[in-house]
């Protein structure tokens, strides 16, 4: 069994009213399609991302949002309610729906405006904002009014993050520049209340307590000195009546002036004679003074025992001597054990005072580092506001588009056309299979099950014949001319001028 064209052929010609009603009905559908869609123009503007325009190893921005999270920081803030509203008003774009709701005309500018990202990792990054609208200066201004604000959006919030970063570490510097100087008071209040037991002079008060121990004991040797010799002075007295210590009491001030003129005159004798006036002078004195010494060491006319008195007399002196002693020795043992619980104290207060001071140099590093990153952030806000760190930069504006976007005519002229002869050839196929009669002597075998000898074809009369033939060429010629009238019409509106206006002029010069 095998196919053959030229059946297939008659019957396609058989059917050929219908398949090209079929034709003609989807041609029908898209040019109406064509006119009723709304005409649509996009515009589109670039923006490229530029690095700073400082070496990094030289100074920094403070500004670290990463590329694709600034470029949606930016359209979020674009796309805000408040600023699609704000299009829509400006550009009067839903003039003719006055009953238009806000939540529509917000969801309407959202569908119009796109906002996307291209580039990547060794390639330079780019942003593309685009729009869609009725006419294409709208599309264009909206477009250009959005790149307006995505610049100022941009410098406004790497300037607002560089202040913020700045004014942050000036607050943090305030801050640890106030725990500083809390510190320092504490430790300086802390050494003033333990001035005599502190570290660092530790190493004195040790020197100072051997030095007063040594001086206590050289002390307390002389009290016991003084005291044997008290006790043997008193021994001495008693036993004796005779005072033979007095030779080791001290001299008496004449004693001491006497000695001092003896030692001058045997000078002045081993110079000058002795009739020199001076020695007669110094002799006379010297003389006077043994008189008067003599005069006080006799026995007074009261009665009373010159011995008995120098021994009373050595008496009070050894006793004063030994009250001095006493109470040095006690002045001693008392600065000796403030010393010795200043001692005791300086560990403890050493842990507290090495405390006080670690936490001061924490808060030191704290405050270095503060100072540090206050000078980076005050370089970077220099940076931002200067704007040479990281931005956008506009590399094409948007144009008014001169041809509309959509409806795309002629892809859906083409498509209508497919339409049409998938569709005309679906239904010449399916009334064909649906068709009860046999018209191929295969069939007779296939349905009856007997074999034909021979089979004579269907011949209509030639005026029949002639007529039919006649009235499908009509319809033939008609479809060619209405596809043709068709396709052009969309072209001259495509190409040439829209059919709107084009119909405008033909009524205006009609009118003339």
């Amino acid at each position: 069994m095998f196919l053959d064209p030229k059946f297939y052929l008659r019957i396609f010609w058989t059917r050929l009213p219908i398949f090209l009603a079929m034709l003609f009905a989807a041609m029908l559908a898209g040019f109406i399609l064509i006119k009723t869609l709304p005409t649509v123009y996009r515009a589109q503007a670039i923006l490229l991302v530029e690095n700073s325009q400082i070496p990094t190893t030289l100074a920094t921005s403070t500004v670290s949002t990463d590329l694709t999270e600034q470029i949606q920081i930016i359209q979020q803030r674009l796309m805000t309610r408040e600023n699609l509203l704000d299009l829509a008003h400006k550009f009067d774009l839903y003039a003719d729906q006055p009953d238009m709701q806000p939540d529509e005309i917000v969801e309407s500018m959202r569908d119009r405006i796109d906002i996307y990202l291209a580039g990547g990792r060794g390639r330079v990054t780019t942003a593309t904002i685009s729009a869609e609208a009725s006419s294409g200066a709208a599309a264009a201004g909206i477009v250009n009014e959005l790149v307006t604000r995505a610049l100022g959006q941009d410098a406004a919030f790497r300037t607002e993050v560089a202040a913020d970063t700045l004014t942050f570490f000036k607050n943090e510097v305030a801050r640890l520049g106030e725990e500083l100087s809390i510190s320092d008071k504490r430790i300086l209040d802390f050494k003033n209340e333990n001035v005599d037991a502190l570290p660092e002079t530790q190493e004195y008060r040790l020197s100072r307590q051997s030095q007063l121990q040594e001086r206590l004991a050289q002390t307390q040797r002389e009290i016991s000195q003084l005291g044997e010799q008290r006790r043997r002075l008193v021994d001495l007295f008693e036993s004796t009546g005779r005072a033979d210590l007095v030779q080791q009491r001290p001299l008496s001030p004449e004693e001491q002036e006497l000695r001092a003129l003896q030692s001058e005159l045997r000078e002045a004798l081993a110079v000058f004679s002795t009739t020199n006036p001076k020695v007669v002078a110094l002799q006379n004195r010297v003389n006077r003074l043994e008189a008067e010494l003599a005069g006080a060491a006799t026995e007074p006319e009261d009665g009373t025992n010159p011995r008995e008195s120098v021994f009373r007399a050595q008496l009070v002196e050894i006793d004063s001597q030994l009250n001095s002693l006493e109470t040095l020795a006690d002045g001693l043992e008392v600065e000796i054990g403030a010393l010795r619980e200043n001692i005791e104290q300086t560990p403890s207060n050493a842990i507290t005072l090495n405390a006080m001071e670690r936490d001061r140099d924490n808060v030191q590093i704290q405050y270095d580092t503060a100072v540090s990153r206050l000078s980076q952030a005050a370089t970077g806000e220099r940076i931002e506001v200067m704007s040479k760190g990281q931005r956008l930069s506009v590399i094409e504006r948007a144009d008014i588009p001169t041809k509309p976007a959509k409806p795309r005519r002629l892809m859906i002229a083409a498509g209508a056309v497919a339409a049409g002869l998938f569709l005309g050839a679906a239904m010449v196929l399916l009334l064909e299979f649906l068709h009860p009669k046999i018209r191929q002597p295969s069939e007779l075998t296939k349905k009856l099950g007997i074999t034909p000898l021979g089979t004579l074809p269907f011949v209509e009369p030639p005026r029949k014949s002639w007529g039919w033939g006649r009235r499908r060429y009509g319809v033939a010629a008609l479809a060619m001319i209405v596809l043709a009238l068709v396709t052009g019409l969309l072209a001259v509106d495509q190409q040439l001028l829209p059919l709107e206006q084009l119909a405008e002029k033909i009524m205006a010069h009609a009118k003339l």
